[in-house]
Parts: structure tokens; sequence; C-alpha cells
């Protein structure tokens, strides 16, 4: 199986950002073209309905939402610039998720022919103890395609 398109998740963390270099390095080797992405976590939605009561919420929702793409797109944007030191091809791309982040990136990877996603081990959560991260554990669990999980 050829590895054409790489596709490698990004959430900020420095498990990500290690797999970010891993993904540049691999995508560099076979000549692929590498996509960063960030998913917006549908949970930010959530949590902000949560603590959040005010008269101008669907206004204050819009500005939370941009805030996480603004994030989203200086994490890929990070991804970006150490591609391109390395002159690997490179697309970024940030969606706001509607279900979860594991199937956002599942599905993304399903419709744009990704050959291999890269993902870190664990993300942001924190959660230290835990031998795979949720995110790494679901993706891992539910691709199409080779995964390769960077620690």
């Amino acid at each position: 199986m050829a590895v054409r398109r790489i596709l490698v998740a990004v959430d900020g963390s420095k498990p990500s950002m290690d797999a970010c270099v891993q993904a540049i390095e691999i995508a560099k080797r076979l000549d692929a073209e590498l996509i960063a992405l960030y998913v917006v976590s549908p949970d930010i939605r959530y949590n902000y309905l949560e603590d959040t009561i005010t008269p101008r919420l669907p206004r204050a929702l819009k500005d939370v939402m941009m805030l996480a793409m603004q994030k989203g797109e200086r994490h890929v944007d990070k991804v970006k610039q150490k591609a391109s030191e390395k002159n690997v091809k490179i697309k970024t791309d940030v969606v706001i998720g509607v279900s979860s982040v594991v199937k956002e990136i599942v599905d993304y990877a399903e419709k744009n022919r990704i050959d291999m996603i890269v993902i870190g081990s664990r993300g942001l959560s924190g959660i230290k103890k835990m031998l795979l991260g949720s995110v790494a554990s679901g993706v891992v669990t539910y691709a199409h395609c080779l995964v390769l999980v960077a620690k």
C-alpha cells in the first residue's frame, strides 16, 4: 500500500507536536502530501452553555467558537512552518467538531482519501496515567487506514 496522503491531528499538546515532527519526516521520506488538522472540540459549546447564563448567548457562543478556530489556526500554522522548513507539501484545515473529535478525524480521513493518520499518544486531557489517550485510542479503533501513534 502506497502512502501518498498523511493526516496529522493537532491539538497543541506536546505529544501532538511530537506527532507532527514524525509526520513531517515520514511525508518527506515518502514524498507524500501532509495535511495538518485541528478539530474544535464539540465540548466547547456544551461547557460554555453550562457556564453561561446570558440573554446574548448566541453572540457570546459565536465569539467563543471564533476564538477556538483562531487557536486551531495558530496550531496548524506551527506545523505548516515546520513542514515548509523541510520542503514538505502541506495543507492545513480547522474544522468544528459536531459529534466527537474521534469521529471528525476518522470522517475527515475517509472523505479525503488519507492513507495514514499520525496522532499523539495523549492530548490535552492531562491524564498521564493512561497508556493511550481516548482520542488516539478511538482513531486507532475506527480509522480505515494506517494509524501511527507517536509518543
